[in-house]
């Protein structure tokens, strides 16, 4: 999920590039003669002026739209720069999301082959389900007396249902046992049954050992997957920004943007990048 930093920064930009290609030139060679905002607004602009600052702004809207785009109506070489990033953002995107969602269906028929019952056609749950089978070795039943009507909840704390059935008699009888049919009996049984697993998903991990382990592990790495491809998201954003700022900063005058740098770094959860930005401004 991108980060609501990220998102803010992306609609700065959109919002403050009409305002800034009303500067008066030269600003950006010499950051001290930047007046206050209100300031700008009051200087007159000439009939090349506004012209200028049209360009100045579709140019900045171009890159921003399409990093590298700016560039070439600028004839910037460097328009090579971001457009490869741009390419080798998504393809790397595209991969990692591929790759997560391989590792995805390898560990669901892992839990399905190795720890579930079968008495149903398969039925894939949500991600919290699969992290709930790498906590529990058994879901213990849904009903424990099929051949009673109604449900009978599992009584056995050591499994996840058996442990759901302990959490809403704690919850509901604390003062004391009720019998069926009492109003609170009633609401510890639908608590149990909105929260415990059905016979479609109950699971046992008992004959093989290490089967949590291995699950485990094949969640992580989905993980790890996905969270790539949502960290190139985020480079994707920067590309855009970084170009229209780029396409700006030439239009009015700039000789140079700044140095962008990428590096690998490791992190708790694995290898990530990390990036850093710098901006050259004055003479």
């Amino acid at each position: 999920m991108l980060s609501h930093g990220s998102v803010l920064l992306f609609c700065l930009v959109i919002g403050a590039l009409p305002v800034l290609a009303q500067a008066p030139q030269g600003w950006v060679d010499n950051p001290t003669a930047v007046p206050i905002l209100r300031t700008i607004r009051a200087i007159p602009v000439s009939s090349d002026q506004e012209a200028e600052s049209q360009d100045v702004a579709r140019e900045s809207l171009m890159s921003l739209a399409l990093p590298g785009w700016g560039q070439h109506e600028q004839g910037k070489n460097r328009k090579w720069f971001f457009a490869v990033l741009e390419v080798a953002a998504w393809a790397f995107f595209w991969e990692r999301e591929a790759a997560g969602a391989r590792l995805r269906d390898r560990y669901r028929d892992f839990a399905w082959a190795e720890a579930r019952f079968h008495p149903v056609a398969r039925a894939d749950a949500d991600f919290d389900y699969y992290e709930t089978l790498t906590k529990w070795t058994r879901s213990g039943a849904f009903d424990a007396n099929p051949a009673r009507s109604g449900v009978q909840p599992e009584t056995d704390g050591t499994s996840f249902n058996g442990s759901i059935w302990e959490l809403a008699v704690n919850m509901f009888l604390a003062s004391g046992g009720s019998g069926e049919g009492d109003p609170d009996h009633v609401r510890v049984l639908e608590f149990y049954k909105e929260r415990a697993y059905g016979p479609g998903f109950l699971w046992d991990w008992s004959g093989l050992p290490d089967g949590q382990q291995r699950l485990a592990g094949l969640i992580s790495e989905s993980d790890d997957r996905f969270r790539q491809a949502t960290t190139m998201i985020g480079v994707v954003i920067a590309n855009h920004v970084i170009s229209a700022v780029d396409a700006f900063l030439v239009a009015r005058g700039a000789s140079s943007l700044g140095l962008l740098e990428f590096e690998p770094r490791r992190g708790p959860r694995g290898i990530g990048w990390s990036a850093q930005f710098t901006l050259l401004l004055g003479s």
